[in-house]
């Protein structure tokens, strides 16, 4: 059995890692929530190795606020670079390999075909600024490592587009939503499952980034569509641009990722993004 340690365990992903980490024993995950661990403080991370020994890091501890990091850009430049190169120093002094997790928005969204992991990186905004110096550190480091570029991030936990859809929807009878922003969503229960799956496939870490997102390029108009429609709510989305909608972040118009490269070299089958939302829902009727 190999001991992981889980950062940012009480975050959205985190707690999407936690949902599954029953499903497979072989992996021994350790949970740490950042008011057990600072992945900014060296000392910290020492202390929870000399506790709980760890061949291994899950890293989802991250500034993911992208307008507020606008604002706190030296906060988010703390947690999602200065914080790996310290995960990093610890990996290299133990041997051990980390699993990073990243953003579509380090692309700029000028092409109309979704992004390979070659593609050429141009962050518009700080946070995207902050990720992309974190996958730099991780990609010179000499531990084992991956990236996962994920993209519209959604679960039954923590703050989300789905979750926001469904809070406005049952206190307005129209929400605005815009349509000139494309992506694909990726659901963070499929995500933790096929990672934890795939972790210890022997091809795992053969590259130093994968892209993953559930099947399918939308706009956030048509994804908030569907999650009204899914929800059997009787709130009208009305379109509207960029433009119309004021955000201290600019973000890319285009970003949707190429999921080919993990697809065919870890044989992984992605479900449709309509049906991960719906098995999104159903969970959160549950809670």
């Amino acid at each position: 059995m190999c001991n992981i340690l889980v950062t940012g365990a009480e975050g959205q992903l985190g707690q999407c890692f936690q949902v599954v980490a029953k499903e497979f024993p072989i992996h021994n995950l350790i949970f740490e929530s950042k008011k057990t661990l600072d992945i900014t403080k060296a000392e910290s991370l020492d202390r929870v190795y000399h506790q709980h020994p760890f061949e291994g890091i899950i890293n989802c501890a991250a500034y993911s606020k992208v307008d507020q990091a606008e604002i706190e850009t030296e906060k988010a430049n703390q947690i999602n670079h200065l914080g790996i190169q310290n995960l990093v120093a610890l990996a290299e002094q133990k041997d051990l390999f980390i699993i990073h997790f990243s953003t579509d928005y380090v692309f700029d969204g000028k092409q109309r075909i979704p992004f390979k992991e070659g593609h050429a990186t141009n962050p518009l905004n700080c946070y995207a600024h902050s990720k992309l110096a974190g996958e730099k550190v991780l990609r010179k480091s000499k531990c084992s490592h991956i990236t996962f570029r994920i993209s519209w991030l959604f679960s039954p936990f923590g703050s989300n587009f789905v979750k926001t859809i469904l809070r406005f929807s049952k206190m307005k009878k129209d929400i605005k939503v815009v349509n000139d922003q494309f992506g694909r969503p990726t659901y963070g229960i499929d995500f933790a499952r096929d990672v934890l799956d795939k972790l210890n496939h022997p091809d795992f870490f053969d590259f130093n980034g994968y892209h993953y997102a559930n099947k399918g390029a939308i706009s956030w108009f048509e994804f908030a569509m569907k999650i009204i429609d899914f929800s059997k709510s009787s709130c009208a989305v009305n379109p509207c641009s960029t433009s119309e909608y004021d955000t201290l972040a600019v973000r890319p118009s285009y970003s949707a990722l190429d999921t080919e490269r993990i697809e065919n070299h870890l044989s992984l089958s992605l479900s449709n993004w309509e049906d991960a939302l719906q098995r999104c829902l159903k969970r959160i009727e549950l809670k």
